[in-house]
């Protein structure tokens, strides 16, 4: 099993963009209350097969299926950040509560048959399942100056069913730890600067060998929104 990493940051600024040097090396520490809000979606795609003998015909088992995992903030969540020298020394709580969202599946599985058997695909197609998700809580930190990471959450799911997931294609499951998103320090001390978003978007394909064959897809993307309290 191989894995393939891509990830992208960028961040979003709202207010005033000059900052003067001098004064943020020269500032004490300070104690800034924040409104923050996420908005986050994780996608799994896979297209697994596999191959065995069944009744002595070789046969050829399909699964192809696409979960969508959607998280937004009920309300936003005051976050504290304490800053020196315009470097954050500790977000206080680093937690982003009362997210709720949605969890969608779609996909199909398909038999086929292959000679000296008569030959024939049978393909079925699953009925879109999906659950309504609330109270999330996920967990963020400052992973490196100017960058913000998310602890590892277990995202929700949905019952096993159609299209299946072998226990290889289950236990491949990304969250929102595996995107870093940008954020300015300098402007999170700065009180003419409102607003900022930090963005996180990650791709990861693994490629599934041995027994089973095919890929997995993940795409993880986020924004934590700061928005300075008056």
């Amino acid at each position: 099993m191989r894995r393939h990493l891509k990830l992208s940051i960028g961040i979003v600024l709202v207010g005033l963009l000059a900052f003067v040097a001098s004064t943020a090396e020269g500032a004490a520490q300070q104690r800034v209350a924040f409104r923050v809000t996420l908005k986050a979606t994780v996608v799994k795609s896979w297209n697994a097969a596999t191959e065995s003998t069944v009744n002595g015909c070789p046969t050829t088992q399909r699964s192809v299926g696409r979960r969508v995992v959607t998280l937004e903030s009920k309300r936003p969540a005051t976050v504290f950040v304490t800053l020196r020298n315009g470097r954050v020394v500790r977000y206080s709580p680093m937690a982003v509560r009362s997210l709720a969202g949605q969890v969608v599946q779609t996909g199909s599985r398909s038999t086929t048959v292959r000679a000296p058997c008569d030959p024939g695909t049978t393909r079925t197609n699953c009925a879109r399942s999906s659950r309504t998700v609330s109270g999330v809580s996920v967990r963020f930190f400052r992973s490196k100056r100017d960058q913000i990471s998310f602890r590892r959450t277990p995202l929700p799911g949905l019952p096993a069913g159609c299209p299946p997931e072998s226990a290889e294609v289950r236990a491949i499951h990304s969250g929102l730890e595996e995107a870093e998103g940008e954020i300015s320090e300098e402007a999170l001390a700065d009180s003419r600067v409102r607003k900022q978003t930090a963005i996180g978007s990650a791709s990861l394909e693994t490629d599934l060998e041995d027994n089973e064959t095919g890929t997995v897809v993940e795409r993880v993307s986020w924004k934590l929104t700061f928005i300075r309290k008056r």
